[in-house]
């Protein structure tokens, strides 16, 4: 489902927006001379950034700024100048008008037209559906039978059953289901769209976000798309503060590469979820201080703190940030990290050596 596809544009509207284009242009021209001094001579003309009649798909991501879809859509080939689009959006007062959606762009096209098709909002009634960052596609299911596509259990059936780009599903091992595939984000469809539709533009949306550039840098540092997500599913059940997410990865990659525990509490909650009796008490993710040295000893593959390197997948769906986090990490000493219980706020106290860590959960435990 493209929800493109259901974003309309009525004769009406194009001709009121290409009015006040005009009235925006002849104002900068006023102030400036010429519009092109101001905007640039490209404007109105399309911007020879790809071969006519292609097209590119865009996903223009809930509580994106101005500048970042031009960043974004410079980067992408669409337009030719983010500075020229981010001057436009902001002379014509659109900032925040925006609209979140899929859409299917043709580079080299007007800057105006491009704004036309990213301010233009949805017709029809529509269904909002927001999963967040580094939940289970159990939980998925959930939140997708409460916003009207249809049981938990035919968004389970259809995401088993998925087909994955073909990019991914090179490194995906034999017997490893699609947890960790379906992008968390903020869809926005036509009501009556179905699971189907919605499973199909979740791993449409990994495939883009996760871009080509991103799956270079994961290559170049030796990691499969697959140990990409995997390590990055982790990181985000990890990491509480947005800005640690780069420094456990870090952390990480030295116990990796010592071949080493990764040592994740995050992967022994997931092992424990298997327990039907857990999820009843406890939910899909056994808070911490519930987890036993029985559930530490857990035999399954994907328990880091009792099994060495990777487990066999993703214990989650991991946003853009912590799938960033992977392929640039932070490069540190740090070997470990120990909740800030002082700070309180989801941070981490990490040291270099046992011993440093050894004193950091002290001096958590002496606290007040």
């Amino acid at each position: 489902m493209n929800s493109a596809a259901f974003i309309t544009r009525s004769a009406l509207m194009a001709a009121g927006f290409a009015v006040v284009v005009v009235a925006v242009i002849l104002a900068a021209a006023l102030m400036a001379g010429t519009p092109s001094a101001t905007l640039g001579d490209d404007l109105l003309a399309p911007a020879p950034t790809a071969a006519a009649g292609a097209t590119q798909r865009y996903i223009l991501a809930e509580g994106l700024s101005a500048a970042d879809v031009a960043d974004q859509l410079e980067s992408l080939g669409i337009i030719r100048s983010a500075a020229q689009f981010s001057t436009l959006v902001s002379l014509l007062g659109l900032q925040d008008q925006l609209a979140a959606g899929t859409y299917d762009l043709p580079p080299g096209a007007a800057i105006t037209g491009i704004i036309e098709q990213l301010t233009v909002q949805e017709s029809g009634p529509t269904v909002r559906i927001t999963f967040p960052e580094g939940i289970r596609i159990e939980e998925m299911a959930v939140i997708a039978e409460e916003a009207g596509f249809g049981p938990a259990a035919e968004f389970l059936a259809v995401a088993a059953a998925a087909s994955l780009p073909l990019a991914f599903t090179v490194s995906l091992p034999e017997g490893v289901g699609p947890q960790g595939y379906l992008f968390p984000d903020t869809y926005i469809l036509p009501v009556g769209a179905t699971a189907d539709e919605l499973i199909a533009l979740m791993i449409e949306t990994l495939q883009i976000r996760f871009s080509a550039e991103l799956r270079a840098a994961a290559t170049e540092r030796g990691l499969t798309l697959h140990e990409v997500l995997t390590l990055a599913s982790i990181i985000e059940r990890e990491a509480v503060v947005a800005e640690e997410r780069p420094l456990i990865a870090g952390v990480f990659f030295n116990r990796l590469a010592a071949n080493d525990l990764l040592g994740a509490d995050a992967t022994v909650q997931y092992a424990i979820a298997d327990d039907p009796l857990s999820v009843e008490e406890f939910g899909w993710w056994k808070p911490g201080s519930e987890i036993t040295i029985d559930d530490l000893e857990n035999p399954s593959p994907y328990n880091t703190r009792l099994l060495a390197g990777l487990p066999p997948g993703p214990i989650a769906n991991p946003g853009l940030a912590a799938i960033e986090a992977v392929v640039r990490p932070l490069a540190t000493d740090f070997y470990y990290y120990v909740a800030d219980t002082i700070a309180a706020d989801g941070s981490h106290a990490f040291a270099v050596t046992f011993a440093g860590h050894q004193a950091n959960i002290v001096r958590m435990q002496q606290a007040p």
